[in-house]
């Protein structure tokens, strides 16, 4: 009597492609924790978010799987140079947030004229805020001052993708509320992921050959 066929084994590239699908959602829940760790301060916040972008761009595009020790190394180089662009940014958010606690209170004229200086300005703002720490993970060697500047021109040469990264953005916060238990896995980490998957910059025309 002869025994049953054996099952025959799992294609090497279907345990590849498994194995890349288990990957990912991982190596997110792990830089989403690095970015928690650094950011506890507050002020490091910036440069943790320097580092996350970094980490991501090296697995995403160089193949790099030790995503938290990238993560550490960027964050030890850059967190320094970030602490006046988090100061900044913490400043400008307080205002932000006390100007509109305050005119909120206003007679409905001057109410309807505050909106209209302060949503613009806090649409700008956040627009910044976000494409900096792109802007800082392709430049790291630069100034903060820098930075800023070229986030800044980017938000003005590319309004609809900041309006873009700014809802998508919001409707992951509105997830996250309705659904807290993702944020300590992936409430950075799946934002920057996305928002890095847009090129910030247009390349230009080729140069013409001489």
């Amino acid at each position: 009597m002869t025994g049953s066929a054996p099952t025959p084994a799992a294609s090497p590239a279907l345990t590849t492609r498994a194995l890349r699908w288990l990957e990912f959602p991982a190596h997110l829940a792990v830089l989403n924790l690095c970015w928690l760790a650094a950011a506890l301060p507050v002020v490091t916040s910036y440069g943790a978010g320097i580092a996350l972008h970094v980490a991501l761009r090296a697995w995403r595009e160089d193949g790099e799987s030790r995503v938290a020790a990238v993560f550490f190394r960027e964050f030890r180089a850059r967190v320094r140079g970030s602490l006046p662009l988090a100061a900044a940014g913490l400043v400008t958010t307080a205002g932000l947030w006390l100007s509109v606690s305050f005119w909120l209170g206003a007679p409905g004229p001057l109410l309807a004229l505050a909106t209209a200086v302060l949503l613009p300005l806090a649409v700008v703002t956040a627009a910044v805020h976000v494409t900096v720490f792109e802007v800082a993970a392709r430049s790291p060697g630069a100034r903060a001052g820098r930075w800023v500047r070229e986030a800044l021109l980017l938000c003005l040469a590319r309004p609809a993708r900041c309006l873009c990264a700014l809802a998508l953005c919001a409707t992951w916060a509105a997830l996250l509320w309705r659904l807290p238990t993702l944020a300590p896995l992936w409430g950075i980490s799946v934002p920057a992921l996305l928002l890095g998957a847009v090129p910030a910059r247009r390349e230009g025309p080729p140069s013409p050959a001489s």
